[in-house]
């Protein structure tokens, strides 16, 4: 059983074909999920082509070998992620006129569900505004 777990990269040699910091997680029934955070080309989510970046899936399976014992680096199923980002990968959870915005969840918004969740229908119902820090003016 593997826990979730972000691996950001040190000084050194031991780092230098590493491309972002890596997450991964366990799916059950499929084995380890690895990648990097935040890598790869900017792409229309309508006309991606879900193919892997070779070198950087190359690099990958690198990573595997040295930090996942246990784990066939050979033997992967290559899945393309696609989310959105903001430049300080802080959500954008906002309301401007009659509009509530919800984006930029990063990769990781999805653990933030609950709050997020709160925070946004408070905005639609005009209960509070968003805290500053979520700002689409920022």
């Amino acid at each position: 059983m593997w826990p979730g777990f972000n691996h950001t990269p040190g000084p050194g040699p031991a780092y230098e074909d590493w491309y972002s910091p890596v997450y991964g997680m366990h799916t059950p029934g499929e084995g380890i999920k690895a990648g990097w955070h935040g890598v790869g080309p900017v792409v229309d989510p309508d006309r991606r082509s879900f193919l892997p970046e070779p070198v950087q899936l190359a690099a990958l399976q690198d990573y595997a070998r040295t930090w996942l014992p246990g784990v066939d680096a050979d033997s992967f199923e290559a899945i393309s992620c696609t989310y959105t980002t903001t430049p300080d990968e802080d959500f954008i959870l906002d309301r401007i006129g009659p509009i509530v915005i919800g984006a930029g969840f990063s990769g990781h918004g999805f653990k933030f569900t609950p709050v997020v969740g709160r925070i946004l229908a408070d905005l639609a119902t005009g209960t509070r505004p968003a805290p500053q820090i979520f700002s689409a003016a920022r």
